[in-house]
């Protein structure tokens, strides 16, 4: 079969899109069919969320023993300890393009002499900022030093509200924002712009698996393959107990298996699944930062990214659009060979350079905290600038120094 083109005036033309369950086009487009998040269709994952906590059971127990190899019972003690420890979170992924957001990550590169107290000031803020659904601090000396983002509606309200506080401190050097085009993988799980069968499909190298249970004491064999069953269900209809939540709810549970199914399984703009901490793991990230030429076409960049998201080593990956940048992956330094995952994205002659950091530290994992630390786990602030306009307001610069 001859290479495909898809020439503009050909019948090829913008053929590839079609390629993907939504295809990607563009940021923040509104389109019908989606439900508001407090909607009975998310009635099975709202009344999980609120009670998974104390209630392990909401989960389909049976079958995840079944799928992990061990007992109804353990199964039960080995999520609530998992919770309990805070290596566990349940938590959902919307498909905020067809939400009528835009989802920006922005890229920030701070000064060298900038001193720790200055820069935890500054992740401090980010870490309180509600409106940042998800975010990363990177360690000093690589090639930048956090990886944050947000949706947002209108860009004017991310420009002003979240970035104008301190974008022109002079510890910054530069922040570029990164608007995403295709959300591919995230916490290990397939999004809803995987690649072919992809969709909901959790991903780990056989090779991190065993180095991982090598590397720390905090979950064995047996969680692992737990947290597997959870989020590898092959319809959403097997990750839950309807009859549970119903008890717990007093709602109809066969009225919210059928809309749960409904909008994760037909209409893919939720993936629910189960995050887990790599910081009680005593992992860091190492955080590849990919620009390509400015010749290469936009299909060739998705099919970069195809490529890439075969590789179960990357454990995040994000493709950008209207950016200084192109895609973000990401792997373990402890349990993954990084030096080869580096080496495997600069072997793309379509790639002009590869930035490097390490992640010690996220946020939050979309807009629930994770900073138990400072007593706010799994805090929750789902933030809309919807009729808003954030530039009407006096924004408080932030100020560190006295320069």
């Amino acid at each position: 079969m001859s290479e495909k083109h898809y020439t503009l005036g050909s019948d090829q033309q913008q053929a590839w899109m079609k390629d993907y369950f939504f295809p990607p086009r563009g940021i923040g487009f509104s389109e019908p069919g989606v439900v508001g998040l407090d909607s009975p269709e998310f009635a099975a994952y709202n009344v999980a969320k609120s009670f998974y906590q104390n209630h392990p059971e909401v989960f389909n127990l049976k079958y995840i023993a079944e799928k992990a190899g061990t007992s109804v019972d353990d199964v039960k003690a080995r999520i609530k300890r998992m919770y309990d420890e805070h290596i566990i979170m349940l938590v959902m992924n919307p498909a905020v393009a067809v939400y009528g957001w835009g989802l920006y990550y922005w890229v920030v590169k701070l000064k060298k002499d900038v001193s720790a107290e200055n820069r935890n000031k500054l992740s401090e803020w980010f870490q309180a900022k509600d409106d940042i659904c998800t975010g990363y601090m990177m360690s000093p000396g690589g090639d930048f030093d956090y990886f944050n983002g947000n949706h947002m509606r209108v860009i004017d309200n991310l420009l002003t509200d979240v970035i104008g506080p301190w974008k022109d401190l002079p510890e910054v050097e530069y922040v570029h924002l990164c608007p995403i085009r295709r959300d591919v993988r995230e916490s290990h799980v397939n999004m809803w712009d995987a690649p072919g069968d992809g969709y909901r499909k959790h991903i780990w190298s056989k090779k991190a698996t065993e180095n991982l249970l090598k590397h720390q004491t905090k979950v064995d064999k047996t969680d692992l393959a737990i947290i597997d069953a959870i989020n590898s269900t092959s319809t959403v209809g097997d990750m839950f107990d309807y009859k549970v939540l119903e008890k717990l709810s007093g709602l109809n549970g066969t009225q919210m298996k059928k809309d749960f199914v409904e909008i994760c399984d037909k209409r893919r703009f939720i993936v629910p699944m189960v995050y887990l901490n790599f910081m009680k793991l005593n992992l860091t990230m190492k955080m590849y930062l990919v620009r390509l030429f400015q010749n290469v076409p936009c299909y060739r960049k998705a099919q970069i990214v195809d490529e890439l998201s075969a590789n179960e080593d990357f454990n995040n990956i994000w493709e950008f659009t209207d950016s200084f940048y192109d895609i973000l992956l990401s792997g373990y330094n402890e349990i993954s060979d990084t030096a080869a995952l580096r080496d495997l994205l600069e072997g793309y002659g379509e790639v002009e350079e590869v930035q490097v950091a390490d992640s010690p530290r996220q946020f939050r994992r979309w807009v629930a905290r994770l900073d138990d630390q400072n007593g706010f786990w799994e805090e929750c602030v789902f933030t809309d600038d919807f009729l808003q306009n954030r530039t009407e307001n006096e924004q408080v610069k932030l100020k560190f120094t006295d320069c």
